[in-house]
């Protein structure tokens, strides 16, 4: 996979990407983030995790490398990466990453997260993952990989943040979205794999998908399951 295609490719379809992604459950940010904290959200993308911790009241700061991603982006926005965090040693209490660790894990990321998080704060990596329990989902993602390669990246199995950081804790959260074929649809074409992907693959994905979506009811739900984790820097 040209992995730093996929992570770029995002920008060209900001607007569809913030508009029709998943927000997070909030027993999961509860959870993650008992307390109202100065945040830094990593790879924050067009800000739909920003908002939300907002929201609960925290103090914020959305750091993201796309230009188109950031705009979007309300409040205390600014350009870095993973491995630059435009913020002061321990200037922060938590670093989230919502749908992203997968594109920075590991050093020198670790270790630039640790440097920003004060003594005791806490790394928050989160996603929302399709429940392929269900066998339609699992029907689609089988397409899904039809157009994409997989990456040695598993979303439900991280194991640890480096020495500088302490055990990891995970906890999950199921719940589920409501759709209709077309806003499927969009959804797919806000993914990477979809965005990098030539004119007759995306094609021959949307065409499977529509077989596959006709077999369901008008509308339908797609169930997710957020994995959360956490992890507290020594």
């Amino acid at each position: 996979m040209d992995f730093a295609a996929h992570a770029s490719s995002f920008g060209a379809a900001a607007d569809l990407y913030d508009r029709i992604r998943p927000r997070y459950p909030r027993e999961a940010l509860d959870w993650a983030i008992p307390e109202k904290s100065d945040i830094c959200d990593l790879g924050a993308g067009t800000g739909i995790l920003t908002r939300q911790l907002a929201d609960l009241g925290h103090h914020v700061i959305a750091v993201e490398p796309d230009d188109k991603m950031r705009a979007k982006i309300p409040g205390d926005a600014r350009k870095g990466s993973a491995t630059g965090i435009p913020l002061p040693d321990g200037s922060v209490d938590v670093v989230t990453a919502g749908q992203a660790y997968h594109w920075f894990y590991g050093e020198p990321a670790h270790t630039e997260i640790a440097r920003v998080l004060r003594p005791g704060g806490r790394f928050v990596p989160i996603w929302n993952i399709r429940d392929e329990r269900v066998p339609w989902v699992a029907k689609s993602s089988t397409l899904f990989d039809g157009a994409r390669e997989r990456d040695a990246f598993d979303e439900t199995a991280v194991k640890d943040f480096g020495p500088l950081f302490g055990p990891v804790t995970l906890k999950t959260f199921e719940w589920s979205t409501t759709h209709t074929t077309a806003s499927f649809m969009e959804l797919i074409k806000s993914r990477s794999y979809y965005l990098v992907a030539d004119t007759e693959a995306r094609q021959r994905l949307e065409h499977q998908l529509h077989e596959l979506l006709d077999q369901l009811d008008e509308e339908f739900e797609l169930p997710y399951v957020t994995y959360a984790y956490t992890g507290e820097k020594r």
